[in-house]
Protein backbone atom coordinates (compact mmCIF):
# COMPACT_ATOMS: atom_id res chain seq x y z
CA UNK A 1 0.00 0.00 0.00
CA UNK A 2 2.86 2.55 0.75
CA UNK A 3 4.46 1.42 -2.35
CA UNK A 4 1.47 2.05 -4.75
CA UNK A 5 1.41 6.01 -2.78
CA UNK A 6 4.70 6.59 -3.86
CA UNK A 7 4.44 5.48 -7.12
CA UNK A 8 1.05 7.53 -7.32
CA UNK A 9 2.86 10.33 -5.91
CA UNK A 10 5.99 9.84 -8.35
CA UNK A 11 3.77 10.10 -11.30
CA UNK A 12 1.51 13.44 -9.84
CA UNK A 13 5.12 14.99 -9.16
CA UNK A 14 6.24 14.05 -12.97
CA UNK A 15 3.24 15.39 -14.55
CA UNK A 16 4.03 18.81 -13.06
CA UNK A 17 7.33 19.33 -13.46
CA UNK A 18 7.59 18.30 -17.44
CA UNK A 19 6.95 20.58 -19.96
CA UNK A 20 5.11 20.26 -22.78
CA UNK A 21 6.59 20.49 -26.45
CA UNK A 22 3.99 21.27 -29.34
CA UNK A 23 7.66 22.03 -31.43
CA UNK A 24 11.03 21.66 -31.59
CA UNK A 25 12.78 24.82 -30.54
CA UNK A 26 13.97 27.03 -33.30
CA UNK A 27 17.69 27.10 -32.17
CA UNK A 28 17.52 22.96 -32.29
CA UNK A 29 15.66 22.18 -35.42
CA UNK A 30 18.77 23.02 -37.89
CA UNK A 31 20.63 20.41 -35.77
CA UNK A 32 18.22 17.72 -35.89
CA UNK A 33 18.75 18.06 -39.41
CA UNK A 34 21.97 17.81 -39.65
CA UNK A 35 22.06 14.85 -37.20
CA UNK A 36 19.22 13.09 -38.96
CA UNK A 37 21.21 13.16 -42.08
CA UNK A 38 24.79 12.83 -41.26
CA UNK A 39 23.38 9.48 -39.33
CA UNK A 40 21.45 8.83 -42.49
CA UNK A 41 24.04 8.71 -44.51
CA UNK A 42 26.21 6.78 -42.11
CA UNK A 43 24.09 3.99 -40.72
CA UNK A 44 21.93 3.04 -43.75
CA UNK A 45 23.67 1.42 -46.78
CA UNK A 46 22.88 2.69 -50.24
CA UNK A 47 20.07 1.11 -52.22
CA UNK A 48 23.09 0.25 -54.92
CA UNK A 49 25.15 -1.49 -51.96
CA UNK A 50 21.55 -3.21 -50.74
CA UNK A 51 20.94 -4.36 -54.12
CA UNK A 52 24.31 -5.92 -54.62
CA UNK A 53 24.30 -7.78 -50.91
CA UNK A 54 20.89 -8.78 -52.67
CA UNK A 55 21.99 -10.84 -55.62
CA UNK A 56 24.99 -12.03 -53.79
CA UNK A 57 22.89 -14.05 -51.40
CA UNK A 58 20.45 -15.27 -53.75
CA UNK A 59 22.40 -16.30 -57.13
CA UNK A 60 19.54 -18.12 -57.74
CA UNK A 61 17.90 -15.96 -58.85
CA UNK A 62 20.44 -15.21 -61.68
CA UNK A 63 19.68 -18.47 -63.04
CA UNK A 64 15.76 -17.76 -62.69
CA UNK A 65 16.64 -14.39 -64.61
CA UNK A 66 18.48 -15.95 -67.69
CA UNK A 67 15.90 -18.81 -68.02
CA UNK A 68 13.57 -16.13 -68.30
CA UNK A 69 11.87 -16.36 -65.16
CA UNK A 70 11.92 -12.49 -65.07
CA UNK A 71 8.59 -11.02 -63.51
CA UNK A 72 8.27 -12.83 -60.55
CA UNK A 73 12.23 -12.72 -59.58
CA UNK A 74 12.01 -9.05 -59.78
CA UNK A 75 9.21 -8.61 -57.42
CA UNK A 76 10.85 -11.16 -54.94
CA UNK A 77 14.28 -9.57 -54.93
CA UNK A 78 12.54 -5.95 -54.41
CA UNK A 79 11.07 -7.70 -51.30
CA UNK A 80 14.16 -8.86 -50.10
CA UNK A 81 16.06 -5.83 -50.54
CA UNK A 82 13.28 -3.68 -48.89
CA UNK A 83 13.25 -5.74 -45.30
CA UNK A 84 17.00 -5.33 -45.84
CA UNK A 85 16.76 -1.71 -46.06
CA UNK A 86 14.51 -1.76 -43.23
CA UNK A 87 16.17 -3.68 -41.03
CA UNK A 88 19.35 -0.52 -41.56
CA UNK A 89 16.27 1.91 -40.68
CA UNK A 90 15.38 0.08 -37.83
CA UNK A 91 18.85 0.81 -36.27
CA UNK A 92 19.04 4.46 -37.54
CA UNK A 93 16.24 5.15 -35.48
CA UNK A 94 17.15 3.34 -32.68
CA UNK A 95 20.60 5.34 -32.72
CA UNK A 96 19.07 9.13 -33.83
CA UNK A 97 16.68 8.86 -30.41
CA UNK A 98 19.69 7.82 -27.81
CA UNK A 99 21.62 10.74 -30.03
CA UNK A 100 18.50 12.74 -28.77
CA UNK A 101 19.81 12.73 -25.43
CA UNK A 102 23.25 13.67 -25.94
CA UNK A 103 22.89 16.61 -28.36
CA UNK A 104 19.50 18.64 -28.15
CA UNK A 105 18.87 20.20 -24.12
CA UNK A 106 15.19 19.94 -24.29
CA UNK A 107 14.82 15.71 -24.41
CA UNK A 108 18.25 15.71 -22.20
CA UNK A 109 16.03 17.84 -19.24
CA UNK A 110 12.61 16.15 -20.33
CA UNK A 111 14.28 12.39 -19.63
CA UNK A 112 16.49 13.77 -16.56
CA UNK A 113 12.94 14.98 -14.94
CA UNK A 114 11.79 11.53 -15.33
CA UNK A 115 14.72 9.84 -13.89
CA UNK A 116 15.32 12.09 -11.64
CA UNK A 117 12.94 9.87 -8.80
CA UNK A 118 13.96 7.31 -6.54
CA UNK A 119 12.40 3.94 -8.08
CA UNK A 120 14.89 1.69 -6.15
CA UNK A 121 12.08 0.86 -3.12
CA UNK A 122 9.61 -0.03 -5.82
CA UNK A 123 9.12 -4.29 -6.32
CA UNK A 124 9.22 -5.95 -9.94
CA UNK A 125 5.90 -5.23 -11.01
CA UNK A 126 5.54 -1.92 -9.97
CA UNK A 127 9.10 -0.43 -11.24
CA UNK A 128 8.00 -2.58 -14.65
CA UNK A 129 5.16 -0.42 -15.01
CA UNK A 130 7.04 2.70 -13.96
CA UNK A 131 9.44 2.44 -17.06
CA UNK A 132 6.03 1.96 -19.05
CA UNK A 133 4.74 5.04 -17.92
CA UNK A 134 8.48 6.76 -18.39
CA UNK A 135 8.55 5.45 -21.73
CA UNK A 136 5.17 6.54 -22.47
CA UNK A 137 5.91 9.79 -20.84
CA UNK A 138 9.44 10.39 -23.02
CA UNK A 139 7.96 9.44 -26.36
CA UNK A 140 4.82 11.69 -25.66
CA UNK A 141 7.09 14.48 -24.91
CA UNK A 142 9.79 14.54 -27.36
CA UNK A 143 7.28 13.82 -30.21
CA UNK A 144 8.03 16.78 -32.12
CA UNK A 145 11.71 15.51 -32.78
CA UNK A 146 10.14 11.43 -33.68
CA UNK A 147 7.74 13.27 -36.12
CA UNK A 148 10.94 14.77 -37.96
CA UNK A 149 12.56 11.43 -37.86
CA UNK A 150 9.18 9.70 -38.82
CA UNK A 151 8.99 12.84 -41.59
CA UNK A 152 12.08 12.00 -42.88
CA UNK A 153 12.20 8.37 -43.06
CA UNK A 154 8.57 8.54 -45.16
CA UNK A 155 10.58 10.80 -47.85
CA UNK A 156 13.38 8.77 -47.83
CA UNK A 157 10.89 5.35 -48.79
CA UNK A 158 10.13 6.79 -51.25
CA UNK A 159 13.16 7.63 -52.66
CA UNK A 160 14.90 4.33 -52.06
CA UNK A 161 11.83 2.34 -54.13
CA UNK A 162 12.56 4.14 -57.07
CA UNK A 163 16.33 3.35 -56.81
CA UNK A 164 15.97 0.24 -55.62
CA UNK A 165 14.44 -0.94 -58.13
CA UNK A 166 16.30 0.93 -60.52
CA UNK A 167 19.37 -1.02 -59.37
CA UNK A 168 17.16 -4.53 -59.59
CA UNK A 169 16.71 -3.56 -63.83
CA UNK A 170 20.32 -2.10 -64.22
CA UNK A 171 21.80 -5.59 -62.24
CA UNK A 172 18.83 -7.38 -64.49
CA UNK A 173 20.68 -5.99 -67.80
CA UNK A 174 24.30 -7.10 -66.70
CA UNK A 175 23.18 -10.15 -65.71
CA UNK A 176 21.88 -10.83 -69.30
CA UNK A 177 24.86 -9.38 -70.79
CA UNK A 178 23.23 -6.01 -72.45
CA UNK A 179 25.06 -3.17 -72.91
CA UNK A 180 23.34 0.00 -71.27
CA UNK A 181 23.72 3.63 -69.87
CA UNK A 182 22.28 5.19 -67.33
CA UNK A 183 22.10 8.98 -66.15
CA UNK A 184 24.00 7.38 -62.82
CA UNK A 185 26.30 5.53 -64.72
CA UNK A 186 27.52 8.46 -67.32
CA UNK A 187 26.36 11.62 -65.37
CA UNK A 188 23.26 13.96 -66.25
CA UNK A 189 25.62 16.35 -67.91
CA UNK A 190 26.04 13.76 -71.18
CA UNK A 191 21.98 13.13 -70.80
CA UNK A 192 21.63 17.09 -70.63
CA UNK A 193 23.92 17.35 -73.94
CA UNK A 194 21.87 15.51 -75.76
CA UNK A 195 18.63 17.55 -74.50
CA UNK A 196 17.09 14.31 -72.57
CA UNK A 197 15.84 15.43 -69.35
CA UNK A 198 15.74 13.88 -66.12
CA UNK A 199 13.37 11.77 -66.67
CA UNK A 200 15.13 9.31 -69.01
CA UNK A 201 16.91 7.18 -66.90
CA UNK A 202 18.71 5.00 -69.11
CA UNK A 203 19.65 4.18 -73.16
CA UNK A 204 20.30 0.71 -74.56
CA UNK A 205 22.71 -0.20 -76.05
CA UNK A 206 24.86 2.83 -75.49
CA UNK A 207 24.18 7.24 -75.41
CA UNK A 208 26.53 6.97 -78.72
CA UNK A 209 23.82 4.62 -80.14
CA UNK A 210 21.43 7.28 -79.82
CA UNK A 211 23.44 10.26 -81.14
CA UNK A 212 24.03 8.10 -84.47
CA UNK A 213 20.00 6.79 -84.61
CA UNK A 214 17.72 7.21 -82.23
CA UNK A 215 14.90 5.27 -83.13
CA UNK A 216 17.02 1.94 -82.69
CA UNK A 217 17.66 2.45 -79.34
CA UNK A 218 15.69 1.93 -76.42
CA UNK A 219 14.70 4.84 -74.30
CA UNK A 220 14.00 3.93 -70.73
CA UNK A 221 12.67 5.53 -67.55
CA UNK A 222 11.27 3.83 -64.48
CA UNK A 223 9.03 4.00 -62.11
CA UNK A 224 7.82 1.65 -58.91
CA UNK A 225 3.92 3.12 -58.92
CA UNK A 226 2.55 5.30 -61.96
CA UNK A 227 -0.10 7.09 -60.21
CA UNK A 228 -0.24 10.95 -62.14
CA UNK A 229 3.30 10.31 -62.66
CA UNK A 230 3.44 9.15 -66.13
CA UNK A 231 2.40 12.18 -67.61
CA UNK A 232 5.98 13.76 -66.81
CA UNK A 233 7.17 10.98 -69.44
CA UNK A 234 4.55 12.38 -71.71
CA UNK A 235 5.68 15.72 -71.01
CA UNK A 236 9.55 14.48 -71.73
CA UNK A 237 8.51 12.90 -75.10
CA UNK A 238 6.78 15.74 -76.74
CA UNK A 239 9.70 18.30 -74.98
CA UNK A 240 12.63 15.44 -76.43
CA UNK A 241 10.95 14.34 -79.90
CA UNK A 242 11.61 10.94 -78.98
CA UNK A 243 9.92 7.92 -80.84
CA UNK A 244 9.05 6.54 -77.54
CA UNK A 245 10.04 5.62 -74.27
CA UNK A 246 9.91 2.16 -72.50
CA UNK A 247 8.62 3.06 -68.92
CA UNK A 248 9.45 0.49 -66.44
CA UNK A 249 7.11 0.22 -63.64
CA UNK A 250 6.32 -2.47 -60.27
CA UNK A 251 2.92 -0.93 -60.26
CA UNK A 252 0.39 -3.68 -60.13
CA UNK A 253 -2.49 -1.58 -60.62
CA UNK A 254 -2.62 -0.15 -64.07
CA UNK A 255 -6.68 0.95 -65.37
CA UNK A 256 -7.30 0.20 -68.78
CA UNK A 257 -7.89 3.99 -69.36
CA UNK A 258 -4.45 4.95 -68.28
CA UNK A 259 -3.32 2.32 -70.19
CA UNK A 260 -4.66 3.53 -73.28
CA UNK A 261 -3.90 7.47 -72.40
CA UNK A 262 0.09 6.18 -72.27
CA UNK A 263 -0.17 4.61 -75.69
CA UNK A 264 -1.41 7.97 -77.16
CA UNK A 265 1.58 8.94 -75.70
CA UNK A 266 3.89 6.30 -77.19
CA UNK A 267 4.70 5.09 -74.17
CA UNK A 268 5.39 1.48 -73.69
CA UNK A 269 4.95 0.59 -70.57
CA UNK A 270 7.11 -2.39 -69.25
CA UNK A 271 5.24 -4.57 -65.85
CA UNK A 272 4.89 -8.34 -64.53
CA UNK A 273 3.82 -10.75 -66.31
CA UNK A 274 0.54 -11.43 -64.76
CA UNK A 275 0.02 -7.77 -65.14
CA UNK A 276 0.25 -7.56 -68.54
CA UNK A 277 -1.56 -10.70 -69.05
CA UNK A 278 -4.52 -9.67 -67.10
CA UNK A 279 -7.94 -9.76 -68.76
CA UNK A 280 -8.09 -5.76 -68.29
CA UNK A 281 -4.62 -4.99 -70.52
CA UNK A 282 -3.78 -8.29 -72.48
CA UNK A 283 -4.95 -6.91 -75.49
CA UNK A 284 -3.27 -3.49 -75.25
CA UNK A 285 0.04 -3.51 -77.06
CA UNK A 286 1.53 -0.81 -75.18
CA UNK A 287 1.63 -2.98 -71.98
CA UNK A 288 4.17 -5.94 -72.43
CA UNK A 289 6.01 -7.97 -69.84
CA UNK A 290 9.34 -7.64 -68.24
CA UNK A 291 10.05 -11.19 -70.40
CA UNK A 292 8.90 -9.62 -73.77
CA UNK A 293 11.01 -6.50 -73.38
CA UNK A 294 13.85 -8.28 -72.23
CA UNK A 295 13.85 -11.63 -74.69
CA UNK A 296 12.41 -9.83 -77.91
CA UNK A 297 12.67 -6.14 -77.93
CA UNK A 298 15.73 -5.67 -76.79
CA UNK A 299 17.93 -8.24 -78.08
CA UNK A 300 16.43 -7.04 -81.67
CA UNK A 301 17.45 -3.52 -81.18
CA UNK A 302 20.81 -5.24 -80.25
CA UNK A 303 20.87 -7.26 -83.04
CA UNK A 304 20.80 -4.08 -85.08
CA UNK A 305 23.94 -2.33 -83.35
CA UNK A 306 25.64 -6.27 -83.74
CA UNK A 307 25.60 -5.66 -87.46
CA UNK A 308 27.20 -2.18 -87.25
Amino acid sequence: MVLNKQLLKIKLSLKKSLPIITEIPENETKELDKLIKSYRKKHIRTSQAIVDKTFNENKSFLNEIKNGNVSKSVSQLREIAWKDYLKDEVQFNILLMQELYKFFKTPQYILDALLDNNLSNLNNKQLKEQIINICGEYAGRVYPYIYKIALSNTNSRRSRAGKTFEAIIYKVYECLDYSYDSQGKVGRKIFTELGLGKKVDSILPSISAYGKRRNKTIVGTMKTSLRERWQEVAEEIERTKIPEIHLLTADEEIAESKAQEMNNHNIIVVAYDWVSNSESLKSMKNIISFEEYLFEEIPSILKYWDNE
